[in-house]
C-alpha cells in the first residue's frame, strides 16, 4: 500500500460518522465509491482501524487483565445473537490483544481479511453501544479517531519514506 497518497478526507469522516450511528447498513451506498483505487478504500479503512483502536484503548485504559480481554468478546458473541458465528473467537481476541500492546495468542485463528474485518467490526460498535455517547461525546470520538488515524498514517508515510525501495 502507498501511504503517502493516503488521506482522510471530509467524506472519510462523514462515512465514519455514519457507520458509527446507523452501522454497517451505511456504507452500503458508499460502497462504489470507496471502491474506486486503493487509496480512496485506505482512507475509509484507516479511519475504521483507528476507531477501533481508540475505542478499545478507551476501554482498557489505563489497565486490563487477559481475562478482561476474553469477557469481552464472550460478551460481544452473546449480544450478536445469530450473528454469533460471524465472529471467530480467537480472531477476535487477537485483534484486541494486538491492538491494546498484549502478549499475542499462540493460535490466532483465521486471519484472512473478512474474517479479521467482521471481528474488528462487531468490537467496535459493541464498544460504541458500551460507551452510550451523546452526539457531543461521538463528535469528541470521532476527532480523537482522526487525529489518532493521521498519526498512524504519518507512521507508514516515515516507515515507506526510510524502507528501501
Amino acid at each position: 500500500m502507498d501511504y503517502l497518497s493516503v488521506e482522510i478526507r471530509e467524506e472519510n469522516i462523514l462515512a465514519l460518522r455514519s457507520f458509527l450511528l446507523e452501522g454497517p447498513e451505511a456504507w452500503a451506498p458508499l460502497e462504489e465509491k470507496i471502491q474506486v483505487d486503493d487509496e480512496t478504500a485506505a482512507g475509509y479503512m484507516s479511519l475504521l482501524y483507528g476507531a477501533f483502536h481508540v475505542a478499545l484503548r478507551r476501554r482498557f485504559s489505563p489497565t486490563y487483565n487477559v481475562g478482561e480481554i476474553v469477557r469481552l468478546v464472550a460478551d460481544i458473541r452473546i449480544k450478536a445473537g445469530d450473528d454469533t458465528g460471524a465472529i471467530n473467537t480467537l480472531a477476535a481476541e487477537a485483534v484486541i490483544r494486538r491492538a491494546v500492546g498484549a502478549s499475542p495468542l499462540q493460535e490466532t485463528g483465521p486471519d484472512d481479511v473478512r474474517t479479521v474485518l467482521y471481528a474488528q467490526v462487531f468490537i467496535l460498535l459493541y464498544l460504541i453501544a458500551e460507551m452510550d455517547l451523546d452526539r457531543a461525546g461521538l463528535e469528541q470520538f470521532i476527532d480523537e479517531v482522526t487525529s489518532y488515524t493521521e498519526q498512524w498514517l504519518a507512521a507508514r508515510r516515515a516507515e515507506a519514506s526510510t524502507s528501501p525501495s
